[in-house]
């Protein structure tokens, strides 16, 4: 599935997308692989609610973190803090020998180059039997885990998924060297596909403006993609002709990201307003029981849905987002004051004095709620005096 360019990633495009990370999550740690026979540096981001909380976080693991950390932190952060991704422990691995350890096979091309090339299989058992244990020992992390890699290391992320699946849940590859030992992985995943009736993993893959030789391994990748991927694995490619092989990292990051995580971005307004109160509680269900996570829609996206739903008079539709609301935050007066607005609006004078009351008893410091409330007793007793003139009369 083809990725097009999308009203909300041009928006981030345009904005500040590098957050500041907070220097107090950022850990150091060393791993002994007792695979590779030397140590291996972790660095690891944890979310800004670690401390305070007792959850078991998934993982990203990226790649060729002695370049790509910084940034890696940088967009992840900004993606953590706006809610496009759920909270995650983000772990990078920096290289000891890249060739040796993201290469899968010995390539006969390059064997006069890369001395130490072909040792991914030994990269995989050192993940599975050095890295994973020892993470999972001194960080609280659960089963799910992302892995992301560029280049030589994109080559890793496609080679992982054909050989292992299992051993991750999503796969990012970014300008993955499939070329490499003659197209020989684009051959494996076709295989891959082909062999398994059901792979229920996902998986993102960018290319930019590259070498002939380059983009042709990319396209054949697509290809079988399109033509044997089972139904139940969710894939996508995004095709970056504005980009080279060495500046599409960060594009790349932040569109695959949207895109794997799509499910967890809070619904828009004309959803809401179009599909009602039940699309908020479906977001709900669905982001506990994909990730976890226990969430309620933001009080200003709630809010904005009640004005518009006020404004074009459509009452019921909004008296039942504003109950919502009131749920799930009663502490928030306007919810209430919009209530008053509306019994207002149908003529029911004494319910709405109710509502106002309650509005301005919770925001004393809001003078419109003050003057709502007694302009609303004024025009009740005015009603009540009428009322008992013409029975008098």
């Amino acid at each position: 599935m083809r990725i097009l360019f999308s009203a909300l990633f041009a928006f981030l495009l345009c904005s500040n997308t590098s957050a500041e990370v907070n220097i107090k999550n950022l850990r150091s740690s060393r791993v002994y692989s007792s695979v590779l026979k030397e140590y291996r540096d972790l660095k690891v981001l944890l979310p800004n609610e670690y401390d305070n909380t007792y959850y078991k976080y998934p993982t990203i693991y990226l790649l060729d973190a002695e370049t790509n950390f910084d940034v890696g932190i940088e967009v992840l952060s900004f993606l953590m803090d706006n809610h496009f991704i759920p909270p995650h422990i983000v772990v990078g691995i920096p290289n000891t020998d890249r060739f040796r350890d993201m290469t899968p096979v010995d390539s006969v091309m390059n064997k006069n180059i890369y001395k130490t090339r072909g040792g991914a299989d030994n990269f995989i058992k050192t993940l599975e039997e050095d890295v994973f244990p020892f993470l999972t020992e001194n960080f609280r992390m659960n089963s799910q885990r992302l892995v992301m890699g560029h280049s030589y290391s994109g080559l890793f992320v496609v080679y992982a998924f054909s050989i292992r699946p299992e051993l991750f849940d999503k796969y990012l590859a970014f300008s993955p060297v499939l070329w490499w030992n003659n197209k020989a992985i684009v051959r494996d995943v076709d295989s891959f596909l082909s062999n398994n009736s059901s792979i229920r993993k996902q998986l993102f893959v960018s290319f930019a403006e590259e070498a002939a030789e380059m983009l042709n391994s990319c396209k054949s990748l697509i290809s079988s993609l399109e033509t044997n991927a089972p139904s139940d694995l969710k894939w996508h490619y995004a095709w970056m002709p504005d980009e080279s092989h060495y500046t599409l990292y960060r594009k790349s990051l932040m569109q695959g990201m949207e895109t794997i995580f799509t499910d967890y971005k809070y619904p828009d307004v004309q959803l809401l307003v179009e599909n009602g109160v039940e699309a908020a509680e479906n977001y709900q269900r669905k982001v506990l029981l994909s990730y976890g996570r226990n969430e309620k829609l933001p009080y200003s996206l709630i809010e904005s849905v009640c004005i518009q739903l006020k404004d074009e008079e459509k009452y019921n539709e909004a008296m039942a987002f504003l109950k919502y609301s009131i749920t799930n935050y009663p502490e928030r007066a306007e919810s209430f004051f919009y209530v008053g607005e509306i019994y207002e609006k149908v003529n029911q004078p004494k319910e709405a004095v109710k509502f106002y009351e309650i509005a301005h008893n919770k925001d004393k410091g809001r003078w419109d709620y003050e003057n709502k409330f007694i302009a609303m007793q004024k025009l009740l007793i005015e009603l009540e005096n009428n009322a008992q003139n013409s029975v008098d009369l």
